[in-house]
């Protein structure tokens, strides 16, 4: 009380001060016109006509202050009035249901609107926020209404203030900032928090709006809104020529699988294009094919098998059901498409806006060529090469004779353009000595490979970028040059045969991954094919013999010596090298081992099998020679292959602080998916990855509990 009647005493006073202020002027200016005055007038007259109008002037001062301060106890008795009868209203009438609670969470008082909602009659609810809403505590519901907070309430004022949001934006504001609980009715409610001030002590007003209608129309209109599908059937086309069978009754029973996949999902199918369609359905209906890994979709289309070995059809789909217009979504479906199709076909990508999840992915790509797609491809990208300033290529890390002989093809085509052109290698990196040891004697290449840090100083406005063996910008030679051109000049192609595993952060201006090419040397092999002019002459020579025995080992490298992932595709690139004079005597003098190599080989001491003996595996604890220890990881991997019933092989070493993992199959087993789940990637028989900070027996119960987790998928 103190406090409230310390301004009511100094308002009190404030007359009597201004009464004696006055007095001491008229008494002043009294005094001041009896000295100067040259009349005899009578002191006692004027000093009575001084008091008087003192006393006037006095009293007038006196009215105004009483009137102003009647005034001012008016409107506090109104505001207080007011005051309790909003709170009373507030209280019992309002249908807002609310809670004051103190800082620990404990109940003080909740309101009549509340009260019915709990089914009690007291006000005084002894308990928590945490019983009324099942569970939420009170903080967590504070930490959500943060935002709130700066607004501290204190309950013995008003706040007429207004903002300039409108009254739905308000609205979805409040409720952004709320934190959804259920009440013991089941009916869902925001809960929001503002403090409140009372005796000094910092207490909570916990509000809760109703909005389980809003939330289930939200959720209705989630459901209901269409996922647009893009279909492509992978291989009909191809399979129905190397098979002699029937294009148009293969093409129907592709038909008739996906009319009834269509209709079990409640969609809409149109084809839109030769083995093109383009599939509207519900979310709902989209979460419920995501449970059963799209087997009605894949399944269905794998059973159809054409030819004397019964090779199955597959699909490919690419599924948006991203928040965005149909233009938006229309345009991610189709890039979710482009990445199926980029990491081998036979799966669904579902594209939302926090990634792709793919679904499927079992069947070995098919391998497929066609002499125009090559040449449209060649000289698309000859086309940006010839309108670069200047030419950078790069492959992967510790690179390998197929990285090696891919970049030094596609530098081929920046030679036939005249764009200068370097590629950015380990000028250390055992391999490159190996493979480009007589290519060296050429002033040509000798100047043409720089390490990264020169690599930096070559990048201009109109320089090309081209990564050839690697679309996964982790492990490529240097990212620092591949991020500097995308900043400086945003011109990156890419070139290779891996699986794509995610998406870029910017648009590359050429994206060539074909997973059913055996290499990255092959898909070049086919451009430079295109590209050449045939002339006898050494300025028309565009693949030298030493080129040619560089590139043909990358072949030989991926294929294993022709042993794994070879068709006709593959052989017709190594018939176009040996044209232009590969040795293979040469090639074979690449992969002679070293008595170092020998002795890395025999530290994987420790090998088992899995799954009725289909699955291998080896390790080692390393000889500590870095990148060099992993290419005798991928050594013993093509070896342990080799075993008889053994489909799946895998290779675990360690180097340095990471455990490294070479993995190989026959085609009948997908390493790639299996590597996914550990961070890494590559292609469906060939495939790797990196785990830091482990050790070997971790690593190994971890590639154990992905390779179970893979065939699991596949066995149901």
């Amino acid at each position: 009380m103190q406090k409230h009647s310390d301004p009511q005493r100094a308002q009190s006073g404030l007359p009597l001060l201004t009464s004696l202020i006055i007095g001491l002027l008229f008494f002043g200016s009294y005094l001041v016109v009896e000295r100067l005055s040259d009349k005899e007038l009578p002191s006692l007259g004027m000093a009575l006509a001084f008091l008087c109008a003192y006393a006037l002037l006095a009293t007038l001062a006196f009215l105004l202050f009483q009137l102003k301060s009647h005034k001012q106890r008016s409107e506090q008795v109104m505001l207080e009035t007011l005051n309790t009868k909003m709170h009373n209203l507030f209280k019992y009438n309002v249908d807002l249901p609310y809670a004051l609670a103190d800082e620990s969470g404990r109940v003080r008082v909740v309101n009549a609107a509340l009260q019915d909602l709990l089914g009690i009659r007291d006000p005084f609810f002894r308990g928590t926020i945490a019983d009324i809403t099942t569970g939420v505590t009170l903080q967590a519901i504070i930490d959500v209404s943060s935002p709130m907070r700066e607004h501290t309430v204190d309950l013995s004022h008003t706040n007429d203030g207004a903002g300039n949001d409108t009254v739905e934006e308000r609205e979805d504001a409040a409720r952004e900032r709320g934190l959804t609980v259920y009440l013991p009715n089941g009916y869902r409610y925001t809960a929001r928090s503002y403090e409140v001030l009372l005796k000094d002590r910092m207490n909570y007003l916990v509000t809760f709006t109703d909005v389980t209608a809003f939330l289930e129309l939200k959720e209705k209109n989630e459901r209901d809104m269409p996922a647009v599908a893009y279909i492509n059937v992978d291989n009909l086309q191809e399979l129905t020529q190397h098979t002699g069978s029937d294009y148009r009754e293969a093409a129907r029973q592709v038909d008739d699988v996906l009319t009834h996949f269509a209709a079990s999902v409640g969609g809409m199918l149109h084809e839109y294009d030769r083995d093109r369609y383009i599939l509207l359905f519900s979310q709902e209906m989209l979460l419920q094919s995501e449970q059963n890994n799209f087997e009605k979709l894949l399944d269905g289309i794998r059973n159809i098998r054409l030819g004397e070995y019964s090779i199955p059809v597959t699909v490919s789909a690419g599924i948006s059901m991203a928040d965005t217009t149909m233009e938006e979504r229309a345009h991610d479906a189709q890039t979710a498409l482009d990445m199926a199709l980029q990491r081998g076909g036979d799966q669904v990508a579902v594209r939302r806006k926090e990634g792709i999840t793919y679904y499927g992915g079992q069947t070995r790509p098919h391998q497929r060529r066609s002499t125009v797609q090559s040449r449209v491809v060649a000289n698309h990208l000859l086309s940006h090469i010839t309108a670069s300033d200047n030419l950078l290529i790069m492959g992967h890390k510790n690179p390998d004779f197929d990285s090696i002989g891919s970049c030094l093809g596609l530098a081929q085509l920046g030679l036939l353009s005249r764009v200068p052109t370097h590629i950015v290698m380990d000028l250390n990196n055992v391999n490159f000595r190996t493979a480009t040891e007589r290519l060296m004697a050429n002033p040509i290449y000798r100047d043409m490979f720089i390490p990264s840090h020169r690599g930096m100083d070559k990048i201009k406005p109109g320089t090309l970028l081209i990564i050839s063996d690697a679309n996964n910008f982790r492990i490529i030679e240097a990212p620092d040059v591949a991020e500097n051109v995308r900043q400086i000049s945003g011109k990156i192609a890419i070139v290779d045969h891996h699986r794509q595993t995610e998406e870029y952060n910017f648009k590359p201006i050429f994206n060539y991954i074909d997973p059913s090419a055996s290499s990255a040397s092959e898909l070049v092999c086919e451009m430079l094919e295109q590209c050449d002019t045939g002339g006898e002459g050494e300025n028309n020579k565009l693949v030298s013999d030493e080129l040619a025995s560089v590139i043909l080992s990358g072949i030989v490298l991926d294929t294993n010596n022709f042993t794994r992932n070879t068709g006709s595709r593959t052989l017709d690139a190594a018939r176009y090298l040996f044209g232009k004079g590969a040795n293979t005597e040469y090639v074979h003098s690449f992969f002679n081992e070293d008595y170092a190599d020998y002795v890395c080989e025999r530290s994987f001491s420790g090998c088992t099998l899995l799954h009725g003996n289909s699955v291998g595996l080896t390790w080692s604890e390393g000889t500590g020679r870095g990148a060099e220890d992993r290419i005798a990881a991928a050594k013993e991997a093509d070896k342990l292959l080799n075993v008889k019933g053994v489909h799946a092989s895998f290779a675990l070493i360690k180097v340095g602080d990471a455990i490294h993992i070479s993995g190989r199959s026959d085609g009948t087993i997908n390493v790639q998916l299996v590597l996914e789940r550990l961070g890494g990637g590559g292609r469906f028989d060939t495939a790797g990855a990196a785990l830091q900070g482990t050790t070997v027996a971790k690593a190994k119960d971890d590639l154990i509990g992905a390779i179970d987790a893979v065939l699991a998928e596949v066995n149901s």
